[in-house]
């Protein structure tokens, strides 16, 4: 099976076009099939990461606390019914539902919310049956075929050299770290990595259970409760020169 390595450091430049989108802190590299590629893709890209931003800051705007807070936020007019897509973005909603499953804030979730929509928006315009973006080392993927995407795990000698093996279909890849970055950890994991049909629900998860991560003893803990939530597929943790896994993916050792 053709499995590229996919991670900003090693993009697969044979089986994907890579172009860069950028908007103010926004830093996405995007992947499409070399005879698919098209100039306006990056137009699009960027129309769509633009939008997204808007709507985010726009309603942070009206809630301040969705842009700040560490724990879940309600929906607006708590007990009342909400019409998705009308009184609140369908974007936002899956932010706030995200924080809510995972005991998190939305923003837990917003690097692979904006990663998915951009991935959506260019399969839909441009009619993809593959595309790869990477936004802050969360990934959306659409692939038709495996791919290898490697786990970057900071100072950890395991670093870059284990990789789950992710079979075809639409999948988010979501990595969080207590010992790396700038995002926000209670955790001390060098890396925490999620896979999901769902990318903002990946990235969420990553965040969640990184903080439960202090040191290696509770790997096993935190892998036992992963393996109650359905909605994971995958889940790798490393911590110094320990990793533990859980799931339906392969996790291969890398050359």
């Amino acid at each position: 099976m053709y499995e590229p390595r996919l991670y900003r450091g090693n993009m697969n430049q044979e089986r994907f076009r890579f172009f860069p989108s950028t908007h103010l802190e926004s830093d996405l590299l995007i992947g499409v099939p070399h005879d698919h590629f098209r100039d306006d893709m990056m137009n699009i890209a960027l129309e769509e990461l633009v939008r997204l931003r808007s709507l985010v800051l726009d309603y942070t705007e009206k809630d301040p606390q969705f842009g700040t807070s560490l724990e879940p936020v309600q929906f607006p007019g708590s007990g009342k019914e909400i019409e998705v897509g009308k009184e609140i973005p369908v974007e936002i909603s899956d932010m706030i539902r995200s924080g809510i499953d995972t005991g998190t804030g939305p923003m837990s979730s917003v690097a692979g919310m904006f990663a998915e929509r951009v991935g959506h928006r260019l399969i839909r315009d441009f009619e993809l049956k593959e595309v790869v973006v990477e936004n802050g080392g969360d990934l959306f993927l659409s692939i038709e075929s495996g791919v290898v995407s490697v786990i970057h795990a900071g100072n950890s000698p395991l670093s870059d050299k284990m990789a789950f093996v992710v079979t075809p279909g639409t999948w988010g890849v979501c990595t969080s770290s207590g010992t790396m970055g700038h995002s926000f950890s209670r955790g001390k994991a060098d890396a925490v990595t999620v896979i999901a049909e769902n990318t903002p629900l990946a990235d969420a998860w990553a965040t969640a259970l990184a903080n439960r991560v202090s040191a290696q003893e509770d790997i096993e803990p935190v892998l036992e409760q992963v393996s109650t939530i359905s909605e994971i597929s995958g889940c790798a943790v490393i911590v110094g020169d320990r990793i533990g896994i859980r799931g339906e993916f392969e996790v291969k050792l890398l050359s």
